[in-house]
């Protein structure tokens, strides 16, 4: 019987299949590893996807607006980018993830969350959506 992978490297695995429409349909490059997880970037915009295993552990995504020069600017959750634009409640895009279960399933909820989300921050008024949720 094999070593059962870390929940870390679960994470991973799925998070990079999830999130790979972002490659596929978007225009980001990546997945690129991470301490905590994976980015993905495209001109102007950065989405980082963690798994944070501490004291209470969680799954968050993190969209950050990326300067002409590429510097990354304000950052803000994916659960307040997704309410500042209307898409639905921040229920919708659960963080907390006791085990491997929900941290796994949480991945599938903020991927769906981000598909929804993705025409307003690939559209004009992005930066303002990214500053209004900071």
């Amino acid at each position: 019987m094999g070593k059962r992978p870390s929940l870390f490297e679960e994470f991973c695995t799925q998070a990079a299949q999830a999130f790979s429409f972002l490659v596929e349909n978007a225009g980001f490059t990546g997945p690129e590893a991470t301490d905590n997880g994976l980015r993905f970037r495209r001109p102007g915009l950065v989405v980082d996807s963690w798994f944070l295993n501490g004291h209470e552990p969680g799954v968050m995504t993190g969209v950050s607006a990326l300067g002409p020069d590429g510097a990354e600017g304000r950052t803000a959750w994916l659960d307040d980018l997704y309410v500042a634009a209307g898409c639905g409640p921040t229920q919708d895009v659960p963080g907390q993830a006791p085990n491997r279960r929900s941290t796994l399933k949480r991945v599938g909820r903020h991927t769906g969350a981000l598909q929804r989300l993705l025409p307003y921050l690939l559209g004009p008024g992005s930066d303002d959506l990214i500053a209004r949720s900071c």
